[in-house]
């Protein structure tokens, strides 16, 4: 069987060099409070999370911490074993935290009153993208099982806006994200509510037409985290 150039970049990316290390994400990276407010991007899959992150990470250096961002469905996930990921997410704990949130949680971790502190205190961003683009992009990401995935996935995929709908957000659509003055305004906005500052020079998303300028951004960024030239956080090409 033949196989194409992103799928061996991925198996790399998979085996190699793995994104889930301390450099990239918590867990299994554990945050120091940086004593400023925090950044919240929710979405559901496939809607343009990391593109949003990165965007954060590029153009306000101030977030760019070690590890890079907080996954809080991770946290969540881990609570209780060996290390508490949760408990040091505080409201000045200055990081960019991603989440699905509610999708994948049970009644108990969504009633936590620690989670409640991080959302209370915390500029919230949220990313639409039109359902059937989402499922376009799942089909490309689960391909042996995708029929039974995408049956629940709409489910999840409706729940995470009933759950955002009545919560202060500043709402951003896919498209947005491409469109270099809207997310500088959206930057300029960020650094006000946390009191930092953008950087002088835009870095806007990646074109992923040019493939290898890509990999090598996604190969530093897990290889010297915070150091790297470009930010690129992103977990497949597919």
């Amino acid at each position: 069987m033949a196989f194409r150039r992103t799928d061996i970049t991925n198996m790399v990316g998979r085996h190699l060099l793995p994104f889930m290390n301390p450099r990239v994400v918590a867990p299994p990276g554990m945050p120091r409070a940086q004593g400023r407010s925090n950044i919240v991007v929710a979405t559901p899959m496939r809607s343009g999370t990391h593109l949003v992150i990165d965007t954060i990470l590029n153009n306000i250096p101030a977030f760019r911490n070690q590890p890079l961002y907080i996954d809080l469905d991770q946290c969540w996930r881990q609570t209780g074993e060996e290390k508490d990921f949760i408990t040091p997410i505080t409201p000045d704990t200055g990081f960019v935290i991603k989440t699905h949130l509610p999708i994948g949680w049970k009644a108990d971790g969504l009633a936590d009153a620690r989670l409640s502190a991080i959302l209370d205190t915390t500029t919230v961003i949220t990313v639409h993208r039109e359902y059937e683009d989402v499922i376009k992009s799942l089909k490309r990401w689960h391909k042996s099982d995708f029929d039974t995935f995408a049956l629940r996935f709409e489910n999840e995929y409706h729940q995470f806006w009933r759950f955002w709908q009545n919560r202060p957000q500043i709402r951003v659509s896919f498209d947005e994200i491409f469109q270099p003055e809207k997310m500088t305004d959206l930057l300029d906005l960020l650094c006000r509510k946390t009191g930092t500052v953008r950087a002088g020079r835009f870095v806007p998303p990646p074109r992923l037409q040019r493939k290898l300028p890509v990999y090598f951004d996604k190969a530093a960024t897990r290889l010297v985290g915070r150091h790297a030239p470009r930010i690129n956080t992103t977990i497949s090409l597919s």
